[in-house]
């Protein structure tokens, strides 16, 4: 039987946009092959949800994942930083929406 790797916990913060806490983790053997963000919600997220995942780009580091969390945001806005991706643009992968980056 072959184990699944238990997710690595980067840390933890509020989510005012949940009203919650929100514990993030990084998966480094997804499925796809690529990284993984996931993020576990103490009371749920989006719709309830416990959890989310978003694929992290190769070429970003520890700090670009950090950097994305602690990401200032609009007290109005609807979504956390790291979910703006999949939920304004519905893309599965993370990228630099604050910097004009695209999905792709």
């Amino acid at each position: 039987m072959t184990e699944k790797s238990q997710p690595s916990p980067i840390g933890s913060a509020y989510c005012p946009q949940y009203n919650t806490e929100a514990a993030f983790f990084i998966e480094d053997q997804h499925p796809s092959g690529l990284r993984h963000l996931v993020v576990r919600y103490g009371n749920g997220g989006h719709d309830g949800r416990a959890e989310f995942a978003a694929a992290i780009p190769p070429d970003w580091t520890e700090r670009e994942i950090s950097d994305l969390i602690l990401r200032p945001i609009a007290s109005n806005s609807e979504y956390p930083a790291w979910e703006i991706p999949a939920r304004q643009y519905r893309c599965a992968k993370l990228f630099r929406w604050w910097a004009g980056e695209k999905p792709n």
